[in-house]
């Protein structure tokens, strides 16, 4: 099976299944006729910008983001950002757990010219921008996030 199709079985699968873990994901591939690992699986979620989302009953499961690609347009909107703090050139990030990796691979694309170093984990962001001043920009890109 080629890349884009198994990315849209992928999409496919998420769409139509309650998943909480990217090994059900991987069994739901393998129901289809399709040999994944979870590295790949893993990979194919990011590239796709499934996270994590509430459901119904208040637990996470995979959804697809239904955000716009460009900053100039909320990419990640309000309820997935929960707090920025910003000392000098260091920021610390926490979002809606689930979704740091989307948020990650967004600022990445952006303003990769502006950060020294990205980390994430499941709802916080560490990130080391190249000055002090890259960071304050970056924030501010952040916050507008936040504002639409």
């Amino acid at each position: 099976m080629k890349k884009n199709d198994r990315l849209e079985l992928i999409r496919k699968i998420v769409q139509e299944n309650k998943i909480t873990t990217q090994g059900e994901l991987v069994k739901l591939l393998q129901n289809e006729g399709l040999k994944a690992t979870q590295a790949t699986v893993s990979r194919d979620i990011n590239e796709i910008g499934i996270t994590k989302v509430p459901s119904e009953d208040g637990s996470y499961i995979y959804g697809l983001s239904n955000a716009p690609r460009r900053l100039g347009v909320s990419p990640v909107g309000s309820k997935r950002l929960i707090r920025i703090d910003r000392q000098q050139a260091f920021m610390n990030i926490q979002v809606q757990p689930g979704t740091s990796r989307l948020i990650k691979k967004i600022l990445l694309d952006e303003y990769k010219h502006l950060i020294f170093s990205l980390i994430a984990d499941d709802d916080t962001l560490f990130l080391v921008a190249q000055s002090e001043l890259a960071a304050i920009e970056l924030q501010g890109q952040i916050v507008k996030w936040v504002e639409e």
